[in-house]
């Protein structure tokens, strides 16, 4: 799993690239819980660039989002398309984290 990451007006932005299912999941969620850190961070993950999306890769937002929440930061969705985007509405993952159309109304809401 190949994951770039940048930094947009200090909010963390993870690209993660192809398919987040089982067997990819376990380096995704390595991934992005180190970069996340242990610091106060606000981040976006920008799925415009994942295919696919499992149960497993469910599974790691939540967990990311509960890593950025606890060191006091905040963590939301960008950019999902065709069943990614299925997917992410179905399991309510949209009103939970927040599935935005744009990195700029991401960086948006999180500066809210």
């Amino acid at each position: 799993m190949v994951i770039e990451h940048t930094i947009i007006n200090n909010v963390l932005l993870l690209r993660p690239l192809g398919r987040i299912d089982s067997s990819s999941s376990s380096s995704f969620e390595e991934q992005c819980l180190n970069l996340i850190g242990s610091k106060s961070q606000k981040t976006v993950i920008d799925l415009s660039g994942v295919d696919y999306v499992s149960s497993a890769g469910l599974r790691v937002l939540l967990i990311s989002a509960k890593k950025a929440k606890a060191t006091g930061g905040a963590l939301t969705l960008c950019g999902p398309q065709g069943s990614v985007r299925e997917v992410v509405s179905l399991s309510g993952f949209d009103s939970l984290l927040g599935a935005h159309e744009t990195v700029a109304q991401a960086i948006s809401a999180l500066e809210i």
